[in-house]
């Protein structure tokens, strides 16, 4: 019974840490060409700043969903959801 005890809690302690290393390696930011940014959110930007560039663009990854924030040069900040609809704007 004490060993069957000792595998079970050594079972669960290696799968909260796998978790938890999934969960870090899941969970970044990458800095992105504009280029791969999503077709809906490029031309979002070029649509309604015809004068602005993408400064800077960033992927965010969690573990259930991806979006991008951009940065343009006039100082604009937005932000799309995977597929490039607008879901956050900040000037």
């Amino acid at each position: 019974m004490k060993t069957s005890n000792k595998i079970i809690a050594s079972l669960v302690g290696i799968t909260i840490i796998i978790m938890a290393v999934a969960v870090e390696v899941l969970d970044k930011d990458y800095v992105i060409p504009a280029d791969n940014l999503p077709l809906a959110a490029k031309s979002y930007v070029q649509d309604n700043f015809p004068g602005g560039t993408i400064a800077y663009a960033k992927m965010k990854n969690d573990i259930y969903t991806t979006s991008y924030e951009v940065r343009l040069n006039n100082g604009f900040e937005l932000e799309f959801d995977s597929s490039g609809s607008i879901t956050d704007f900040e000037d």
